[in-house]
């Protein structure tokens, strides 16, 4: 068992059990590139469509905002410890101009995340 965070215990599983199915070529090519679009392997595809689990179709521009975005988060929690640790010894938390900066920067690709999953909807 592997210990985690919050004392919580999780077993590990690994994959040892093999699953073998028939399928045409063409299904299976067909299979293969769903697989793929989806950046998965062909029996992660399976496994996930098999169980019900929700497939995202991430594209390079959603990983890239996702990317960004932790980026941002990072810098966010950043500026909250900074700001809560000089409030709390009594000096000046007032924002630099720099971290004001950033923070409008990370509210505008938020607004920019929001709006695009706001159209995602729509269409």
């Amino acid at each position: 068992m592997t210990k985690l965070k919050n004392n919580y215990c999780h077993k590990k599983e690994f994959k040892e059990a093999r699953i073998d199915i028939r399928a045409t070529p063409t299904e299976k090519a067909q299979l293969q590139v769903k697989a793929k679009a989806l950046g998965m392997s062909l029996g992660e595809y399976l496994i996930t469509a098999g169980l019900n689990k929700k497939i995202a179709n991430v594209t390079a521009s959603d990983k890239s905002l996702y990317l960004e975005l932790c980026r941002q988060g990072n810098d966010l929690n950043r500026l909250t410890r900074l700001h809560n640790t000089q409030a709390a010894s009594g000096k000046d938390s007032q924002l630099h101009p720099d971290d004001r900066a950033m923070l409008e920067k990370i509210y505008n690709l938020l607004r920019q995340t929001l709006n695009q999953l706001q159209e995602r909807k729509v269409n």
